[in-house]
């Protein structure tokens, strides 16, 4: 984009702010380098798109590249969305895209004459204006900072998943953690009367699972019966989760 100073800088600020923002390991500095990223350089590379025979001035080019800005949040969401990558890289990458796509639209859009930027002549701001943009700034930011915030959810209610699956020769246990911090469990599979109980303890992070498999003796054209009871640490001699089931006779289909 030879001639376009404001195009390159754009399109150079938006990739480093996007690598920055995903690869910096301080939640504070990637949020820094995401707000001009988000709200700034996807809007006016798409408002100098639109705008490249007919030049306005800056303060309209503000206010547009913050709205527009928004607006592609809000479509490029959507997208992601419905194509499943809702993620911080599919999001860059959508942005990236945007802007350098914006960017070459404006320096081809652009006259010959006047290749070298927008016409921005000196900024007057009424009081009132200058009051809204530093609203929505304001609100803006601290819309972005609170979303890189974890917030405690003291009243959230949390529980605990607890399935059994029978097989031909014994069971398939499983326990799904969706508690509100760390759980330790103790898990008891007892078999028909006579055997001893399997006891597993073990320990899961909210959105973790644990998967036991168990072999059972064989009780030929018999029925066995099984029961889980599943313990917390906070009540260790209370059954918080309870199931049962039998294992088919063998050769016959669960």
């Amino acid at each position: 984009m030879r001639g376009h100073k404001d195009l390159r800088s754009v399109i150079a600020a938006t990739f480093a702010c996007g690598v920055l923002a995903l690869v910096l390991p301080i939640d504070l500095l990637r949020l820094v380098f995401a707000l001009p990223l988000t709200l700034f350089f996807p809007g006016y590379a798409l408002s100098a798109a639109i705008f490249a025979r007919d030049p306005i001035d800056r303060a309209k080019l503000l206010l547009l590249s913050v709205g527009a800005s928004l607006a592609i949040l809000a479509l490029g969401g959507l997208l992601l969305n419905f194509t499943g990558g809702l993620q911080a890289g599919t999001w860059a990458l959508l942005l990236v895209l945007v802007v350098f796509a914006a960017s070459r639209a404006a320096a081809l859009r652009r006259p010959p004459a006047g290749t070298t930027a927008l016409a921005l002549p000196r900024m007057r701001l009424s009081a009132l204006t200058a009051a809204v943009l530093a609203v929505a700034a304001l609100s803006a930011a601290g819309a972005f900072a609170l979303a890189f915030i974890p917030l405690p959810a003291k009243h959230a209610i949390g529980y605990t998943e607890l399935w059994l699956q029978p097989l031909d020769s014994g069971v398939r246990v499983g326990v799904g953690s969706d508690e509100q911090e760390r759980m330790a469990y103790r898990l008891r599979v007892s078999f028909r009367r006579g055997r001893a109980s399997v006891i597993r303890r073990f320990a899961l992070q909210p959105g973790e699972s644990h998967l036991l498999q168990l072999a059972a003796e064989p009780a030929g054209a018999n029925r066995v019966p099984v029961v889980v009871a599943l313990y917390r640490s906070q009540q260790p001699n209370r059954v918080y989760r309870r199931v049962s089931g039998w294992i088919p006779p063998q050769g016959a289909q669960p």
